[in-house]
């Protein structure tokens, strides 16, 4: 008889998968990417992976679904330490100081998630809803700044927040094709620069 695994060793185990399927994805591609590219990343069995998830697409909706959440969770308890507005958008903004190459791979992984999620429903719907709840944190900021004096008062929140992600996507897009960490670094400071004028 096999011994029982613990639930904490097999949260481990599944997210040591997970960082294998990021890995994997991100060098090369959800569709390039098979279970066997997992399986020999790991070093597990095709069945250990399968006690875990039922196929490649759990795997990528996994992926996203736990980045999102974890990043949710910090960036959430990490604003609430904020009372200024301002610095809540500031501090938005420079997340991504200083680069950090996992947050690249995410990138890539998102970009195509969100083209495979255009023919899939359930994918589709994953992705709405964690485009809606970075929109919605981001735009309560906007609608606190104007409450309280700190940017301009016909500033349309919702307009706001998708002009922001856009630029902020934008910038990462571009740094799947250019590799220079610093001048993503650099774009970055613009960008917060851009978005404190037109706020204010």
């Amino acid at each position: 008889m096999a011994p029982k695994i613990s639930s904490q060793a097999k949260e481990e185990k599944k997210i040591a998968i997970l960082k294998a399927a990021l890995e994997c994805f991100s060098q090369k591609g959800y569709h390039a990417t098979s279970v066997d590219d997992v399986v020999n990343y790991t070093n597990l069995s095709k069945g250990s992976i399968y006690n875990y998830f039922s196929s490649k697409e759990e795997m990528f909706i996994s992926l996203i679904t736990r980045q999102t959440e974890e990043t949710m969770h910090k960036l959430q308890n990490a604003l609430q330490e904020l009372q200024s507005p301002t610095e809540k958008l500031k501090y938005l903004v420079n997340l991504d100081i200083p680069f950090r190459e996992n947050k690249r791979k995410m990138m890539r992984v998102m970009i195509e998630f969100w083209t495979y999620s255009a023919d899939n429903e359930q994918t589709k719907d994953i992705m709405v809803k964690r485009f809606q709840k970075v929109i919605d944190l981001t735009k309560g900021i906007f609608e606190e700044g104007k409450t309280k004096g700190e940017f301009r008062k016909d500033l349309d929140a919702e307009v706001a927040a998708s002009m922001y992600w856009g630029l902020h996507d934008g910038i990462w897009v571009h740094s799947l094709v250019l590799d220079d960490p610093k001048l993503v670094e650099r774009k970055i400071k613009e960008l917060e620069e851009t978005i404190m004028r037109y706020v204010k």
